[in-house]
């Protein structure tokens, strides 16, 4: 099963909250657990007509997944393939935003 990115939504993450997703780097492969899905209820929907090729995408809420990585290496913030066994591979761009005692927090955010 593939999530095409233009539509995703929450709720098409939500089966796979504590799962894991590999990311490739040039240093190797980090793994990265999907921790928590935060819909910024309070945002507008900016781009409520959103065509791309001829095809209307609907307006949709924004939202952030946030993983947990380890604590080293740090991950720059930028777009990483990234693997699922069930979703299969994804382009998302990538940014962390606190480092813990015991991990890194990361962020992909959807708007």
């Amino acid at each position: 099963m593939t999530i095409d990115l233009i539509t995703a939504t929450k709720e098409s993450f939500e089966p796979y909250i504590s799962s894991v997703f590999t990311v490739e780097t040039d240093q190797g492969s980090v793994s990265l657990v999907l921790d928590n899905i935060i819909v910024f209820e309070k945002s507008s929907i900016r781009d409520n007509h959103l065509e791309i090729d001829g095809i209307t995408y609907p307006p949709r809420q924004a939202f952030a997944l946030t993983f947990e990585g380890p604590h080293g290496p740090v991950l720059p913030s930028q777009v990483y393939r990234v693997s699922h066994p069930v979703i299969g591979p994804l382009q998302l761009f990538i940014s962390g935003f606190r480092q813990d005692q015991t991990c890194m927090l990361y962020e992909t955010s959807f708007n």
